[in-house]
């Protein structure tokens, strides 16, 4: 036995990220998004009744449970291994379940070598904290690696393949389609009779599922809040215009379809038609080149997204050239439809966080080509080392945060639960502010617009029912927030940072309209450097 297999090295890696790299960065919008809602469950609070959430309410109740049941001293780095490992299991079982399908030996590649390639692309430099993303893809790939297996009774697998799908479905909206999939592939391969059991055991999961909705909430309420935000429209410009956009500039995506042309006539030294498989062989190489050249020299989410239209071509490809069946094809069709869920998103519409579905993709449907035209093995290696090193190196500058070398500041001091954390000192200072204003004010307090997770790491509980108060958050509900923030117990610390126009998503005047008001209506009682307080409405 090797003194250092993939399956060791494997480990290694995942503990590094997990000791290591999860103790820096605390950003102040993402990372304690899904943190707030969870603490507000275990305080006794009922997602949609007494707060508002804009989706479904799966990993709301997921993380609550971690939370419930870690101490409070280093829960947050606690939090971020768990993340972490979390990941890694996606990983995991999705190459697993491509193993079992396709017999990676067989293709002559090892399924460690493969899962540590695909869990660093795949994580990249984004945070270890809880999101519905991340979950709906464990999920996900938890079904996938179920639907893989051959072993066993196949009712009971199909049991707890439609929870498992219907819990990623019940993570994200764009991960709706999960279920729907499963019941395609089951009936691509068994037949109609499981897919019908397949659908009715859905249905039953489901039936529970609005049971419970019912029994904290209206139905009315349930649906107001995970439709109200996004559009049809929006479906339309991340689902598709992105995947045109991806390449930011026209000339690079037409060298990306001419390329095959160039090709056959530096060969042939002829300008003719070509067949479709060889066209669609060359085009797919060109979207694989212009993937690696973004990922190493621009941006590797944009790559991941030119990646999956390379995957898309890929997929043409071997069905023109190579006739496989659709019970071969079942598998990547779900994988790339999965990948394309991941990046139907506002605020992250890339496919990288679902890197793993498509790389296991292309690796069966164009691996052995790209080995023919490169000519060795050796330089799917390089290339394979060179991808990693990329994305691996991008952790120098954690998601949203500063470089790492600039994250020195413990910030244990500021509270119990974020021990072992270390942030930039314009971060650690902000937080001790907010610390020195709580002691001064007392624990009625709202910070605005960002930082949700404040009332978590002091352990008080928010007179709001959303914590990031920000437009896309509130839900047309800026009318109940003002009135709720205007009572003269409150006081609200609003970051200076908004004040002064900077590190928005947007313009200052839909960013926060509630924050806007405030500034604009509300007395102002105080500042420091990095917080103007203000409490209720002027000449109330």
């Amino acid at each position: 036995m090797k003194l250092l297999s993939y399956r060791n090295l494997f480990f290694i890696i995942l503990a590094f990220y997990c000791l290591i790299l999860s103790q820096f960065g605390l950003e102040n919008w993402d990372t304690g998004y899904i943190p707030s809602f969870s603490w507000r469950i275990i305080n006794g609070q009922d997602v949609y009744q007494d707060f508002i959430y804009k989706g479904p309410p799966v990993t709301l109740y997921f993380h609550a449970f971690f939370m419930k049941i870690l101490p409070q001293e280093g829960q947050f780095f606690f939090i971020r291994i768990i993340s972490y490992s979390l990941f890694s299991l996606q990983v995991y079982f999705t190459i697993s379940g491509f193993d079992a399908i396709y017999n990676l030996k067989k293709i002559g590649l090892d399924k460690w070598a493969l899962i540590i390639i695909c869990f660093i692309v795949s994580i990249h430099n984004f945070g270890p904290f809880p999101w519905p993303t991340t979950d709906g893809l464990l999920f996900a790939s938890i079904a996938f690696w179920l639907m893989s297996k051959n072993t066993g009774n196949i009712n009971i697998r199909l049991f707890f393949i439609a929870l498992f799908s219907l819990l990623s479905a019940l993570t994200k909206q764009s991960f709706y389609l999960v279920p729907i999939l499963f019941t395609v592939w089951v009936f691509i391969n068994y037949n109609l009779k499981k897919a019908a059991l397949f659908t009715f055991i859905l249905a039953l999961f489901f039936a529970a599922f609005i049971y419970w909705i019912t029994s904290i909430t209206t139905i009315n309420n349930f649906l107001e809040q995970i439709t109200n935000q996004t559009k049809f429209s929006d479906l339309i410009k991340t689902g598709f215009i992105y995947y045109i956009k991806c390449f930011r500039n026209k000339w690079i995506l037409l060298a990306v379809f001419l390329f095959p042309l160039l090709n056959n006539f530096t060969v042939t030294r002829k300008l003719q038609l070509l067949k479709i498989s060889y066209y669609l062989k060359w085009l797919t190489f060109s979207f694989f080149i212009a993937s690696l050249l973004f990922h190493f020299f621009d941006d590797q989410r944009y790559a991941s997204v030119i990646f999956f239209n390379c995957c898309i071509v890929a997929l043409f490809f071997h069905y023109f050239d190579k006739k496989e069946t659709l019970v071969f094809f079942a598998p990547i069709i779900v994988s790339l439809v999965i990948a394309w869920s991941t990046s139907i998103s506002l605020g992250y519409h890339f496919t990288i966080l679902f890197s793993t579905g498509m790389i296991m993709s292309f690796v069966v449907l164009y691996y052995k080509d790209l080995r023919t035209i490169l000519n060795s093995k050796y330089y799917f290696l390089l290339i394979a080392i060179s991808v990693c090193l990329v994305s691996f190196t991008s952790n120098k500058k954690p998601y949203r945060d500063s470089s790492i070398s600039e994250l020195t500041y413990r910030l244990d001091s500021i509270s119990p639960k974020l021990k072992y954390i270390k942030t930039d000192k314009d971060t650690y200072e902000q937080n001790l502010e907010l610390k020195q204003l709580i002691q001064k004010y007392g624990s009625n307090f709202i910070v605005a617009p960002n930082t949700p997770m404040a009332h978590y790491i002091f352990n008080t509980q928010s007179k709001l029912p959303a914590d990031w108060i920000i437009s896309t958050e509130v839900l047309n509900k800026e009318d109940a927030f003002i009135k709720l923030a205007s009572d003269k117990k409150n006081y609200i610390f609003v970051e200076r940072a908004y004040i002064d126009g900077e590190n928005l998503m947007g313009e200052v005047f839909t960013y926060s309209k509630v924050t806007l008001f405030i500034v604009n209506n509300f007395n102002r009682i105080d500042q420091t450097k990095h917080f103007v307080i203000y409490n209720s409405l002027k000449n109330k």
